[in-house]
């Protein structure tokens, strides 16, 4: 295993104040407030300095998913493989690393055109976590201080196998499930990183107009998951998942739309897994209760 954890995500929006408003109101995450040159805003969710860098555009969109290697050697035997196999690994300048609060990182794409900055080298943040809405915290440790990302997030992959093979020969995560759906006839393939969470990124195999089909963030009770679904409802943005539990990681969780159309998954319970006792799964349900789900424009 290499990749430890997945770190951040750079996401591009064309309403900056709205998808603010959205993360800091809603989800409860904390505006980190430092001064960049190119105008991104940051939020924080524990003591890594951002797990969101939010950029503005003309397009909403996932632009980079951040990828951490525990240490220098790690990652160098990934930047090795990926450019072993014929995948270009485009050196972050010191300011851009800087910017970012990491040693070193590297920007490369898998076969279904994700973007990926593969970092090591953190510089953390121990200034005390305040959330705007009240939340007590974020579950991105578990009880032995393990990192264990912001949360997950599952990606586009129409060049499905190409795509899994990325991940999994080069980059070191493991399948833990992979759900095959009847409607819409469809996979999704979920992959674990070094450390407990079951799974931190999955892979879809479908195309995504915003380049994320969902992001997770979890907290640390069940409350805190109903008092942010109430603030989604009174702030007007689309629940598109009812509160519901799922089969592979446990998670208790509703979804809601960001402005430009990013989906959240706000949930409590994710399962936590000892890898050495855990056998990959093949799952044809993705949920043991609710999530109803409910797409603008599509169930309307």
């Amino acid at each position: 295993m290499t990749v430890a954890a997945i770190g951040y995500l750079h996401i591009e929006s064309s309403d900056i104040d709205a998808w603010m408003k959205f993360a800091t109101a809603v989800l409860g995450l904390m505006e980190a407030t430092r001064d960049d040159s190119a105008g991104a805003r940051f939020l924080r969710m524990d003591n890594h300095p951002f797990r969101f860098m939010v950029s503005s555009g003309e397009q909403d969109r996932l632009l980079a998913v951040g990828l951490e290697c525990r240490t220098a050697a790690d990652w160098q035997r990934c930047c090795d493989a990926l450019t072993a196999a014929g995948h270009e690994c485009v050196p972050g300048d010191s300011a851009e690393a800087q910017r970012r609060c990491v040693t070193e990182f590297v920007t490369a794409s898998d076969p279904s055109g994700n973007v990926i900055e593969l970092y090591y080298g953190r510089q953390l943040d121990y200034r005390p976590f305040n959330s705007p809405a009240g939340v007590r915290g974020f579950v991105t440790a578990d009880a032995a201080g393990a990192d264990l990302g912001f949360g997950h997030a599952v990606l586009p992959a129409p060049q499905s196998e190409t795509t899994i093979r990325f991940y999994t020969d080069l980059l070191g995560l493991a399948i833990c499930d992979d759900l095959r759906l009847a409607t819409p006839p469809s996979r999704v393939v979920f992959m674990h990183a070094d450390n407990p969470r079951q799974h931190s990124l999955a892979l879809y195999d479908q195309p995504h107009p915003s380049g994320a089909v969902h992001v997770m963030v979890e907290v640390q009770t069940l409350d805190e998951v109903g008092l942010a679904m109430d603030r989604a409802k009174a702030a007007g943005h689309p629940i598109i998942a009812s509160l519901g539990r799922h089969v592979n990681d446990n998670m208790c969780s509703f979804y809601v739309l960001a402005p430009g159309g990013i989906a959240f998954e706000y949930g409590y319970d994710g399962l936590l897994v000892d890898w050495d006792n855990y056998t990959p799964t093949v799952s044809t349900e993705g949920d043991l209760w609710g999530h109803e789900y409910q797409f603008p424009g599509v169930n309307d």
